[in-house]
Protein backbone atom coordinates (compact mmCIF):
# COMPACT_ATOMS: atom_id res chain seq x y z
CA UNK A 1 0.00 0.00 0.00
CA UNK A 2 2.95 2.49 0.18
CA UNK A 3 3.72 2.12 -3.22
CA UNK A 4 0.62 2.48 -4.66
CA UNK A 5 0.12 5.90 -2.12
CA UNK A 6 3.47 7.28 -3.17
CA UNK A 7 2.22 6.54 -6.85
CA UNK A 8 -0.94 8.50 -6.32
CA UNK A 9 1.06 11.49 -4.64
CA UNK A 10 3.66 11.81 -7.83
CA UNK A 11 0.63 11.28 -9.75
CA UNK A 12 -1.16 13.66 -7.99
CA UNK A 13 1.41 16.34 -7.52
CA UNK A 14 2.16 16.13 -11.31
CA UNK A 15 -1.36 16.87 -12.14
CA UNK A 16 -0.94 19.77 -10.08
CA UNK A 17 2.48 21.00 -11.52
CA UNK A 18 0.27 20.39 -15.17
CA UNK A 19 -2.39 22.43 -13.91
CA UNK A 20 -0.62 25.04 -12.60
CA UNK A 21 1.94 25.76 -16.03
CA UNK A 22 -1.45 25.75 -17.74
CA UNK A 23 -2.92 28.65 -15.68
CA UNK A 24 0.32 30.40 -15.50
CA UNK A 25 0.56 30.26 -19.81
CA UNK A 26 -2.96 31.28 -19.83
CA UNK A 27 -2.64 34.13 -17.26
CA UNK A 28 0.65 35.49 -19.40
CA UNK A 29 -1.77 35.30 -22.75
CA UNK A 30 -4.35 37.20 -21.12
CA UNK A 31 -1.88 39.84 -19.79
CA UNK A 32 -0.09 40.26 -23.15
CA UNK A 33 -3.65 40.73 -24.74
CA UNK A 34 -4.74 43.36 -21.82
CA UNK A 35 -1.02 45.46 -22.82
CA UNK A 36 -1.81 45.34 -26.51
CA UNK A 37 -5.36 46.76 -25.68
CA UNK A 38 -4.17 49.27 -23.02
CA UNK A 39 -1.30 50.66 -25.55
CA UNK A 40 -4.04 51.06 -28.55
CA UNK A 41 -6.36 53.12 -26.22
CA UNK A 42 -3.31 55.14 -25.16
CA UNK A 43 -3.05 55.68 -28.81
CA UNK A 44 -6.23 56.33 -29.29
CA UNK A 45 -6.42 58.98 -26.19
CA UNK A 46 -3.32 61.03 -27.74
CA UNK A 47 -5.39 60.82 -31.45
CA UNK A 48 -8.09 62.09 -29.41
CA UNK A 49 -6.78 65.21 -27.29
CA UNK A 50 -4.80 66.24 -30.67
CA UNK A 51 -8.52 66.49 -31.93
CA UNK A 52 -9.63 68.51 -28.63
CA UNK A 53 -6.87 70.58 -29.32
CA UNK A 54 -7.80 71.01 -32.91
CA UNK A 55 -11.26 71.92 -32.52
CA UNK A 56 -10.54 74.16 -29.36
CA UNK A 57 -8.37 76.14 -31.29
CA UNK A 58 -10.88 76.20 -34.28
CA UNK A 59 -13.83 77.78 -31.58
CA UNK A 60 -11.12 80.01 -30.06
CA UNK A 61 -10.71 81.59 -33.92
CA UNK A 62 -12.40 83.90 -35.22
CA UNK A 63 -15.33 82.99 -37.96
CA UNK A 64 -13.84 84.55 -41.41
CA UNK A 65 -16.93 85.56 -43.69
CA UNK A 66 -15.62 82.66 -46.21
CA UNK A 67 -14.84 79.93 -43.77
CA UNK A 68 -18.82 80.45 -43.00
CA UNK A 69 -19.97 80.71 -46.80
CA UNK A 70 -18.22 77.32 -47.29
CA UNK A 71 -20.08 75.65 -43.99
CA UNK A 72 -22.67 76.95 -45.54
CA UNK A 73 -22.09 75.10 -48.51
CA UNK A 74 -21.01 71.97 -47.29
CA UNK A 75 -22.43 71.40 -44.25
CA UNK A 76 -26.31 73.20 -45.10
CA UNK A 77 -25.99 72.98 -48.95
CA UNK A 78 -27.08 76.12 -48.65
CA UNK A 79 -26.39 78.88 -51.84
CA UNK A 80 -25.79 82.43 -52.06
CA UNK A 81 -28.72 84.03 -54.81
CA UNK A 82 -27.90 83.77 -58.41
CA UNK A 83 -25.62 80.37 -57.82
CA UNK A 84 -26.78 77.39 -60.29
CA UNK A 85 -26.56 74.05 -58.81
CA UNK A 86 -25.92 71.17 -61.12
CA UNK A 87 -26.89 67.52 -60.68
CA UNK A 88 -26.44 64.73 -62.16
CA UNK A 89 -27.62 60.77 -61.68
CA UNK A 90 -25.02 59.47 -63.96
CA UNK A 91 -22.97 56.88 -61.67
CA UNK A 92 -19.55 54.52 -62.77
Amino acid sequence: MGKKLGLFSKIAFLAVAVFLVISIIQMNIKINAKKEEYNRLLTELAAAKLNVEDLTEQLESPICEESIKRIAKEKLNLREPGELIFASDYRN
